[in-house]
């Protein structure tokens, strides 16, 4: 049909109406100028600028936008950028456009019923930085504004990824998604993605090939302060379908020369249709996978059959799994469990441990040994770490390790806190389930072939092998979470090499006794109470010319410590040392007076003894002591010019026997009612040492001569009158 001429369409618009022709002139230059003002802001900086006004948050780019009329947008190569908490994500697209619905801006809502995008590919990852912390939810603030895309659909979505996981492929997807800002709730529509031809890698290991992915998931509306986090699986309902080829096993050497299985080109098999509602598996899923072992075993033979694992869900979950053994590699495989209940917990999967029944023989390097020692909680002083092969044959039922499994470690590192020291060193760890009268009853056996003790500072002061440690859990329990609400520890060393002796200093009265020098050695076998603390047993000390300050006199010795602990106040570190037994030999020292002695030797028996291990460490106790002559306790008062020479003749009367009382604390040392003599003399003491004074007194007797010496000070007294009547009226220094 013929156009209309022209002046027929000149004729038909002067018959119009005025109104109606500046109407239409009207309209005609609103759409023109919405055209020009829509895309100059879109296709200048203007509209970057509108869009990112909170970059560290979210920002968009794109390279051309075009819009035909109000809420049509038309954009060439957008990048989205965000950032949340911890993770940002990203999402590219080739081409998108989409309809802005208008009305519902009036109500505070940003509405897009369709987004249509080509060439889609985005991810995610984890940002080491400060979190983005989102706004929390305030009930009594104003509502912020709603996004709401109905629709976002692609049917060229071309790859994605999390972290190292990288997933590629010819995929489409279409989800839609609600967020009210200022906190609100969020929720995800029902979604669907499809993928054919997928590739799954991890960093350069390609874990899945040829594969076909169908997905279908929605998100319940929710909060952040109602699901954050690992919890927002608590409101997903995902179903996955997943068929395809993934990559062979092979055995390898890692850089530390241990074996390793790792990905190899090869054709195993994944089939997979699991689906997850809100925190648990759904009945009916499945989960299959084969991996063929290709290559050759460490001793150049090759490898043969494949590794399965089978996952079936009904009521329970059924798990099972097999790794064939590889001689000269320490992996093996073999596990048949069954978890009741189809609950996956989110936060700590070791829950699932009583809910598990079957049995598993493995060897298997773990990259952390921690839950072995976690079967013990009341042994929280000892501590299996690291990464380490584990060699176990274990039986579960109703939730119960049952008697006769077994777990083994040839080498970990290992260590263990006992009243305030640490110790550490690589040890061959035993684990085993006993079973007494129908109760479990663990028992973990240790063993350091080397290891070094530390102070509360972490400085190691001894050194020694073939350290010795069994932890036996308390019969009675029947129940994986009660295994251990008590734990009996026997730990046993010989001879520890002690290079520095001055490192028991902290453990005397310094300013009184303290080692100048020397080393030794140290032997222990006692008993370990839950906490770290020592319930009973025997510390030994050895050391060969000693150099010891004692009271200001110089001596080397060599010197013999047998101490026999039991602990007397659970509550606290509070010790009986009864019967322990210190031993002087071949000591040599110059008294005040610069007299020297050599050959000296003595034995001392604490028949009564009590220690607080608290700082600053206290001890009370009785001494019973067998000395060469009473040398050494006269120069504790004065130099020997100062006696009257007879006391001469007492210090060298020969073979002695002293007992008394010994207090000390922090750095007082009292020396009580010693009694000092033989069938030849008689010799009576007290002496109070802090800091650089010393008080006291001293009688002697000889025959029919006595004297009684009072020191305070550094003021010395002579009472030669009375003598014993003068020391005994002066009152004791302890009660």
């Amino acid at each position: 049909m013929a156009s209309p001429h022209p002046s027929a369409l000149r004729t038909w618009w002067a018959a119009r109406p005025r109104w109606l022709r500046r109407l239409l002139w009207t309209l005609v230059g609103v759409y023109l100028a919405y055209l020009l003002l829509a895309n100059l802001f879109l296709n200048t900086p203007l509209g970057p600028w509108a869009a990112n006004r909170k970059p560290e948050k979210f920002t968009a780019q794109w390279g051309t936008a075009l819009s035909w009329w109000p809420g049509y947008v038309k954009v060439w190569d957008v990048r989205l950028q965000g950032h949340v908490m911890h993770t940002r994500w990203e999402v590219h697209a080739g081409r998108a456009q989409g309809h802005l619905a208008l009305l519902p801006l009036l109500h505070r809502e940003v509405r897009v019923p369709l987004v249509v995008a080509d060439e889609v590919s985005g991810g995610a990852h984890r940002d080491p930085g400060p979190p983005i912390v989102p706004p929390t939810f305030d009930p009594k603030a104003k509502p912020g504004w709603v996004l709401r895309f109905d629709r976002i659909v692609s049917d060229s979505v071309r790859d994605g990824y999390f972290g190292d996981l990288h997933l590629q492929g010819d995929g489409r997807a279409e989800a839609g998604f609600s967020k009210q800002m200022r906190g609100g709730a969020m929720a995800m529509t029902p979604s669907q993605a499809h993928f054919a031809h997928a590739t799954l890698h991890q960093g350069d290991q390609v874990l899945l090939h040829d594969a076909r992915i169908d997905a279908d998931f929605s998100l319940d509306p929710h909060r952040r302060d109602q699901a954050a986090g690992v919890d927002k699986l608590l409101k997903l309902d995902a179903h996955l379908r997943m068929q395809g080829s993934t990559a062979a096993l092979s055995l390898q050497r890692d850089d530390g020369g241990r074996p390793v299985l790792r990905a190899a080109p090869g054709q195993g098999k994944a089939d997979i249709d699991l689906h997850w509602l809100r925190g648990e598996l759904a009945a009916g899923g499945r989960l299959d996978w084969r991996a063929p072992l290709v290559g050759t075993r460490l001793d150049g033979q090759p490898l043969q059959g494949e590794a399965r694992m089978d996952v079936r869900v009904d009521q329970d979950i059924v798990v099972h799994a097999l790794m064939p053994e590889q001689p000269g590699a320490n992996l093996k495989l073999d596990a048949d469990l069954r978890v009741q209940g189809r609950r996956i917990p989110l936060h700590d999967f070791t829950t699932l441990v009583p809910r598990a029944n079957g049995h598993v023989l493995m060897q298997w390097r773990f990259p952390s040994l921690g839950w072995i020692t976690a079967m013990f909680p009341q042994a929280q002083w000892l501590q299996l770490s690291g990464e380490g092969l584990v060699d176990a044959d274990v039986q579960v039922r109703a939730g119960q390790l049952a008697p006769g499994s077994r777990i083994s470690v040839p080498e970990a590192s290992a260590s263990a806190e006992v009243m305030g020291h640490h110790i550490e060193g690589q040890a061959k760890a035993d684990l085993r389930v006993d079973g007494e009268a129908g109760a479990l009853v663990p028992a973990l056996d240790l063993q350091m072939q080397r290891f070094v003790i530390a102070d509360e500072s972490r400085r190691p002061f001894v050194e020694g092998e073939q350290l010795r440690l069994d932890l036996r859990a308390g019969a009675g329990e029947r129940t994986v979470a009660g295994l251990k609400q008590t734990a009996s520890a026997h730990l046993v060393f010989r001879d520890a090499r002690v290079p520095d002796l001055r490192a028991y200093n902290r453990f005397l009265p310094e300013g009184q006794l303290r080692f100048e020098g020397g080393n030794g050695t140290l032997s222990g076998d006692v008993q370990v109470a839950p906490g770290g603390t020592i319930s009973e047993g025997r510390l030994q000390v050895a050391a060969r010319g000693a150099r010891v300050q004692a009271a200001g006199i110089a001596l080397r010795t060599d010197l013999d410590a047998d101490l026999r602990l039991r602990q007397a106040d659970l509550r606290g570190q509070n010790f009986t040392l009864d019967t322990s037994t210190v031993g002087l030999r071949n000591t040599s020292f110059t008294g005040p007076d610069g007299q020297p002695h050599s050959g000296w030797w003595a034995s001392v028996v604490l028949p009564r003894a009590r220690m607080d291990w608290t700082r600053p460490i206290s001890l009370d106790a009785d001494a019973r002591v067998k000395v060469r002559d009473l040398g050494f306790l006269l120069a504790l008062y004065s130099q020997k010019r100062d006696f009257p020479n007879w006391i001469g003749k007492v210090v060298d009367a020969g073979q002695t026997q002293v007992s008394g009382r010994i207090f000390w604390h922090g750095d007082e040392l009292v020396l009580d009612r010693m009694q000092a003599g033989n069938d030849r003399f008689t010799v009576l003491a007290r002496l109070k040492l802090h800091g650089g004074r010393r008080e006291g007194d001293l009688f002697a007797n000889w025959g029919v001569l006595s004297a009684a010496l009072e020191t305070e000070g550094g003021q010395r007294d002579w009472h030669l009158i009375r003598a014993r009547q003068w020391y005994d009226a002066q009152p004791a220094l302890l009660r």
